[in-house]
């Protein structure tokens, strides 16, 4: 069989009808199945699972406490940009806010995670009522630190009204400080900007540090783009670690509008986000 390979390579030659080729298969670019679950499958797993993050939370609030014993003994010292009275005699107070800064909400991430959906209202506040959420590392210690050295803790929120009984039942479970006498949770009324919340606070008190986990817990740049936001952390240079602490929260937050715009499903959002990335 090897010595007739050669004459029909030949008679291939010779013959006079040239041959058609085969059309190319047009070149596509096929996406890889999205489950919307998914989406924040791997920043969910690091916060629940990494010992960095621990160390990251835990470190925070090692540094809060230190902060606020400096703040404690310069009675000129305040944290907010709301706060414009001079008076040194107003009670102390610090601002934090919840989710996601004092309350680990990555048991309900992992329940939409599994069940291959993303965040919506109704499972979020069947998830509040619970008032299930542990605390976040080291937390529970400097807020009780905090009370202890007479500063008054106000927990300002973007969570409903409706989802008060369940917010503050939960905040007691973690062994968070709750003032009797003045109503510390202050929620989200008729605007998701904490500013008036946080300038109410510093009409009353000496406000002395904010801890979030998001830009809009110090300060309000909700519609921002990318640049204003990054041009006022150079602004507050002196202010991050020292009288703002920021939490690390990969999972969601203003940032992503800033980064991607608004609107989509998650999928496609998770697509615009490939599209952003530099290199």
């Amino acid at each position: 069989m090897r010595r007739l390979i050669p004459l029909l390579l030949v008679f291939a030659g010779c013959a006079t009808t040239p041959t058609t080729p085969a059309p190319t298969p047009a070149t596509t670019t096929a996406s890889a199945p999205c489950n919307p679950g998914h989406t924040i499958l791997n920043a969910t797993l690091w916060v629940q699972s990494s010992a960095e993050f621990r160390a990251a939370s835990t470190q925070t609030f090692a540094a809060a406490r230190r902060a606020l014993d400096e703040a404690l003994a310069d009675r000129t010292r305040t944290g907010a940009t709301e706060e414009t009275n001079a008076d040194p005699d107003q009670p102390p107070a610090i601002v934090t806010d919840v989710d996601e800064t004092v309350l680990d909400n990555t048991p309900f991430e992992a329940r939409v995670i599994q069940a291959g959906k993303t965040y919506d209202s109704a499972s979020w506040k069947e998830w509040t009522a619970e008032g299930a959420a542990p605390p976040m590392p080291g937390a529970t210690e400097f807020l009780q630190y905090a009370k202890s050295r007479g500063v008054t803790v106000f927990y300002v929120t973007n969570r409903d009204e409706d989802e008060r009984p369940g917010t503050r039942a939960n905040l007691e479970r973690a062994g968070f400080p709750l003032d009797p006498n003045v109503e510390t949770l202050l929620l989200r009324s008729t605007t998701s900007d904490k500013s008036p919340r946080r300038k109410h606070v510093a009409d009353r008190y000496r406000l002395l540090l904010l801890l979030g986990d998001d830009f809009n817990d110090f300060a309000n740049v909700r519609e921002a783009s990318w640049d204003v936001r990054d041009a006022l952390v150079k602004e507050k240079e002196s202010w991050w670690g020292t009288r703002w602490f920021m939490l690390p929260n990969p999972m969601y937050g203003s940032w992503e509008r800033a980064a991607i715009g608004s609107g989509g499903t998650p999928c496609e959002q998770a697509e615009r986000k490939v599209r952003a990335l530099k290199r």
